[in-house]
Formats: structure tokens, sequence, C-alpha cells
């Protein structure tokens, strides 16, 4: 009869260098996690992260925004106007490293313009982009950095006039 150990040392060296390697990589994540006081007290920040929480914008008045980190967005709302008119979002890049993108939805949280430097991989780029708003609707901005990327900027939306 084989023994428990004889069956161990008969296995194919690539399981153990598994199960070494199993080992280290949850000792080296175990090591990592942090031992502070606050480790265990996350908490993710909602605030701007969710249309439900969009700070209101004004119109023709610059509102200076960051991206903390790369999951973060940043949402704007623009309050019912009293009549239709076209308006242009301006977003300045105030950061080299921020690749930005905006997007614009309406009441019904339908994209109506998506505007981004991807294609271009440019970091610091402005976005500009027009849409018509319809009178006694709301419309939402996105900002948000793509690749991961953060920054500084600042939005100004404007009534376009002829």
């Amino acid at each position: 009869m084989v023994s428990w150990f004889e069956r161990m040392r008969s296995w194919d060296i690539r399981i153990w260098a598994a199960i070494g390697a199993s080992f280290l990589l949850i000792v080296g994540v175990m090591w990592t996690v942090p031992f502070t006081p606050d480790a265990n007290n996350f908490t993710f920040d909602t605030n701007r992260r969710d249309v439900a929480n969009a700070h209101i914008i004004e119109l023709n008045q610059p509102v200076n925004g960051q991206l903390v980190d790369g999951s973060d967005t940043d949402f704007y709302r623009i309050a019912p106007l009293q009549s239709a008119v076209r308006l242009d979002v301006h977003m300045a890049n105030g950061s080299p490293k921020l690749i930005p993108a905006l997007r614009v939805y309406d009441t019904s949280k339908n994209l109506i313009i998506e505007k981004s430097k991807e294609y271009l991989k440019t970091p610091g780029a402005n976005l500009d982009g027009t849409f018509l708003a319809s009178s006694n609707r709301t419309y939402y901005l996105q900002i948000f950095g793509q690749r991961n990327t953060t920054g500084t900027y600042t939005l100004t939306v404007s009534v376009r006039t002829p």
C-alpha cells in the first residue's frame, strides 16, 4: 500500500510550482493589505458620481472641477430653460495628463452628445460640443477621464448667440 507521502513525492514538479506560486501570491497580497486604523473604514464617495447627485450649473458661469481617481466622474445639471436655445459646452482641460470625455443626457437620460479625445490620444486637450436644448427639459453633463486619467478642468455652458 502506497502512503500519502509517497504519492506526494510522485507529483509533477509543475504541481509543486503552482502550489508555491499560489502560496506566495496569497502571502504577497496579505502583506500589502494596509494595517492602519482606517483600513476597515473605506467609504465610496458617491458625491457627483451619479445623475441623482448632479450639481446645478448656471449658464455662462465657469465651474472648476477635478477628477481625483480613475473611477471618478462628475455630473452637472442644467435647469429647465424657458425657451429652446442652442447651448455650447466647453470643457477646458487644466491638466497635461487628463484625457477627458464629455457626455450630455436629456431628461430621460438618453445620450445626446458624446465627445472624447481618446481617438487622438491627446492628454491635455479641450472638449467642445453644442446641442439644441428644448424648453422645460433638464439636461445632464458627465465629465470623466479616459484610461484612468485624472486632473482639473473648467466647464462652461453658454447660450449660443447668432
